[in-house]
């Protein structure tokens, strides 16, 4: 088509021929011809709201008003946006809009009508097509969620198991370890957080670290080692949800059918003693063992190690085959509504037994003696190891820090509330348990019967909140083993149903055979904290030191320790014999 016969077929309307051949020549007639007609009058013609850069209508491409005629209708009641747009437009842009206009149809007409490369960029179109909307951020986040963010995610199902912790340390040793423990993590924490600055470009977690001074071995320990993190959580999850499902049902079965379950006389009737220690006959006596009145029936059907694991696989494997968490991350709250009622139940308890302890042994308060001292003090930091990872998601979390400038300090102040935390259900459950302390469980909700309303709330509301967080977990799982082996997050859904029917299976055998939470925490955060909270963040940060030459001997020997301490960490988990 010529330049004469696209002036023909459009037209000049209204302004006048106008030539839209892509040379120097002519693009300097359109210009001075665009500069004659701003100074001519405009007619009155009834105008169509200009509302969105949509580019044309071929009902009729010599009007200038069909160049709104494709909008979006969300647009077609803003008047505001409406009366600016038509307001520029009549103060002299509908010129230089009817020539960008049939210049871009031109341009188009070069091209098959699905290729965009001759698209006409956004910059070039003029302004009065665009309506700025003011808007709040709200990618950013303060510091105090940033704190409640890092507090939030250390707490787990490790605060279930820190007065058993703090029974295997001893008293004062394990309140010590407690605090030393968080320092180092702290330290640690820290050095993760800051070598983001050490390399160029956008870093998104701690393995685009190792992968920058490590290559892609240092890549792939990051990754697997968060991998086993996740699964250790899952497996911990999976005992408790199937451990709090079944005394659930315990607790409906007692309240709806007659049972044979009875109390002695005692002042304490709502605690239990899992590990069968024998207790003194002061009339402080147990409840009668637990189901063992319960129907033969209800027993095959309703069983804690063989029945109940399956039954809450078959009801959580549809949860974890969605493409998207979206839904699951509505309920993050309860996470943090937990920990209150945790809290809440554990002082509750406290305040109603009182102080129970002695620190100097005697014939009378064997019971009731605290040790300061026990050699089995690795179940705790092993247990910690766990407690105070936030390693592989630090950077993440204080990304949208609105005062970056503070996150040292955030960082800070989200470990000690954690801390305290942890000491606070220790303290005051191991202080003022009234049953032997030999008697605590590494799930610290096992001491309390069936009949205990508040316990089996508590229960009932950690269910909830755990069958909503393990699909999360699930999918961080499956996302980061997927994307590491296909480089997609969904290679098909063979293979998420395949990923996950591996997660189930693994924490089913784990619930069936060996449901001690407290093992389980301690040996996977030993062993993931000997990685990725002891030797990464060491050894990364020496080798930035050397690059920039500033490394010294103290820095050696003083990460090289911390490395040494992890190690020993670790071996030590297989050398003690805690209580289960």
């Amino acid at each position: 088509m010529t330049s004469m016969d696209f002036n023909s077929e459009f037209g000049s309307g209204e302004y006048g021929p106008i030539s839209f051949t892509p040379t120097d020549a002519r693009l300097t007639k359109s210009v001075e011809a665009e500069l004659k007609l701003e100074n001519s009058p405009t007619t009155n013609k009834p105008r169509k709201p200009l509302m969105h850069p949509s580019w044309y209508s071929n009902n009729n491409p010599n009007s200038v008003g069909s160049i709104g005629s494709q909008v979006s209708a969300t647009l077609e009641d803003d008047s505001e946006i409406h009366e600016d747009v038509n307001h520029s437009v009549l103060n002299g842009d509908l010129p230089r809009l009817s020539i960008t206009f049939n210049r871009h149809k031109y341009y188009s007409r070069l091209v098959e009508p699905t290729d965009n490369r001759l698209q006409i960029p956004n910059h070039v179109l003029p302004s009065s097509l665009f309506h700025i909307i003011p808007t709040t951020s709200t990618d950013k986040q303060s510091s105090l969620v940033t704190i409640f963010a890092i507090w939030n995610t250390m707490m787990g199902t490790s605060l279930l198991s820190m007065p058993w912790g703090l029974g295997q340390a001893g008293f004062t040793f394990g309140v010590v370890i407690i605090v030393l423990t968080g320092c180092l993590t702290l330290y640690t924490a820290y050095r993760v957080l800051q070598s983001k600055d050490f390399i160029d470009g956008e870093v998104f977690e701690f393995s685009d670290v190792c992968k920058f001074y490590l290559g892609r071995c240092g890549e792939w320990i990051a990754v697997i080692f968060a991998l086993i993190t996740f699964l250790g959580g899952m497996m911990v999850y999976w005992v408790l949800m199937s451990n709090f499902m079944y005394v659930t049902g315990i607790f409906i079965h007692n309240k709806t059918m007659p049972t044979n379950v009875s109390v002695f006389n005692s002042s304490v009737p709502d605690l239990l003693c899992p590990s069968g220690q024998p207790l003194p006959d002061n009339g402080s006596s147990l409840m009668a063992l637990e189901y063992s009145k319960e129907s033969d029936l209800f027993e095959r059907v309703w069983n804690s190690k063989w029945t109940v694991p399956v039954f809450l696989a078959i009801l959580v494997f549809p949860l974890l085959n969605f493409k998207s968490p979206t839904f699951f991350t509505k309920f993050n709250c309860l996470g943090t509504l937990s920990v209150f009622f945790l809290l809440a139940l554990v002082t509750t308890k406290a305040v109603t037994w009182g102080w129970n302890f002695e620190f100097h042994l005697t014939t009378n308060s064997t019971d009731q003696y605290l040790p300061q001292f026990r050699p089995t003090f690795p179940a705790l930091t092993g247990m910690l190891s766990l407690a105070f990872f936030l390693h592989n998601a630090v950077i993440t979390i204080v990304k949208n820090n609105r005062h970056p400038e503070n996150n040292v300090r955030d960082l800070g102040l989200g470990y000690l509330l954690a801390a305290l935390t942890y000491l606070s259900v220790g303290i005051l459950f191991y202080g003022s348990f009234p049953l032997p302390k030999s008697c605590i469980a590494s799930n610290l909700l096992e001491n309390l019967s069936t009949v205990d309303p508040f316990a089996a709330g508590a229960r009932v509301f950690l269910l909830f909140q755990m069958m909503t967080v393990f699909p999360l977990l699930a999918y961080m799982y499956r996302v980061n083993a997927l994307y590491a082996l296909f480089h997609t997050a969904w290679p098909g859904r063979l293979h998420v149903i395949c990923v996950n029917l591996s997660i189930l299976l693994i924490c089913v055998l784990v619930a069936m055979f060996y449901p001690h939470i407290g093992d389980i925490i301690r040996y996977s955060g030993a062993l993931c904290g000997l990685v990725y909270i002891f030797c990464l963040p060491s050894v990364v940060y020496m080798l930035s030191r050397k690059q920039s030459g500033n490394l010294t001997v103290l820095d050696i020997i003083f990460h090289s320790t911390i490395i040494v301490l992890g190690v020993l960490n670790f071996i030590a988990q297989f050398i003690i014999q805690p209580s289960k």
